[in-house]
């Protein structure tokens, strides 16, 4: 992986960490995540049309399959990824996403792509996967007050976040290697197709959508603007680097939402989070020489 992709991936890892802090604070649900589309697809909707502009492509019906599919399951992963948010604690759900994520999506990528990581690859993923799970575990006391129900919990949908991150990594990868679709049109097409999927249940109540408004209008307008931004961002590596070396190096959004949410959502750093966090530098060194 060169330098030029390792730096798209980061700033991507950091865009990430930082919505999903905003997330976790506002506590929404669908009316949060419909909201917060529609951002995006504003936000993507010129970008996409001066790069179609510029590098027309027109989509045949396995594109469109691809964005729609990648559609669904990003729907899907952003309402369990609320559900846990409302439910566990940010140091368990966040880390237990993002573990399991990449795990399964490297997998996947062997299993369905074909792509064959180096021995140095193979270490590298390792200690970024070791690294995560470390800091997940270094966060299961959490503070005074969480009870095991409530950590079992966020584990739970933490785990189930993180399979539909390696379901749509993989159909995404699909998608910009094997398809040759353009990253930007492509992840355009499925903000509109997700839009359109929850709108049914997001107008059913008008009157709770103004209110979420009112409550979350910076929140919406933060996750809508940074969400795409780092999808975007680690499409674009996709396109020259292995999808099983880029997926483990996401990642490394465990270290900077761990640092950020430590700040803001008041939770202590344990010594294994710092232990997990310097194995994740490492596991991303290896990666960026493999």
């Amino acid at each position: 992986m060169n330098a030029h992709t390792l730096a798209l991936v980061l700033a991507g890892a950091v865009c990430h960490a930082l919505w999903n802090v905003v997330a976790k604070r506002a506590a929404g649900g669908t009316l949060f995540v419909w909201l917060f589309g529609c951002v995006s697809v504003a936000a993507a909707a010129p970008v996409a049309l001066a790069v179609w502009h510029v590098q027309p492509q027109a989509f045949d019906g396995r594109m469109w399959l691809a964005a729609l599919a990648s559609a669904l399951v990003h729907v899907v992963y952003s309402l369990v990824l609320q559900k846990g948010y409302r439910v566990g604690d940010f140091a368990v759900v966040y880390p237990m996403a993002r573990g399991t994520g990449p795990l399964l999506a490297v997998l996947g990528a062997v299993a369905l792509l074909g792509e064959v990581p180096s021995a140095l690859g193979w270490l590298g993923v390792a200690l970024v996967l070791a690294g995560v799970f470390m800091t997940a575990g270094g966060s299961a006391g959490l503070t005074a007050g969480n009870d095991a129900a409530r950590r079992w919990r966020g584990v739970l949908w933490g785990g189930l976040t993180g399979v539909c991150i390696a379901g749509y990594t993989v159909i995404d990868g699909w998608a910009v290697k094997s398809l040759g679709m353009a990253p930007v049109l492509f992840y355009a097409a499925g903000l509109v197709f997700r839009t359109v999927l929850l709108a049914p249940w997001a107008l059913r109540g008008r009157g709770d959508l103004r209110g979420q408004w009112r409550q979350n209008r910076a929140a919406i307008v933060l996750v809508g603007v940074l969400s795409p931004l780092a999808y975007c961002l680690v499409l674009f590596a996709v396109q020259t680097a292995p999808l099983s070396y880029v997926a483990p190096v996401r990642e490394i959004s465990m270290l900077a939402g761990t640092l950020v949410g430590a700040r803001l959502l008041r939770e202590s750093l344990k010594p294994s989070q710092v232990a997990g966090a310097a194995l994740m530098l490492l596991g991303v060194a290896g990666l960026a020489l493999a």
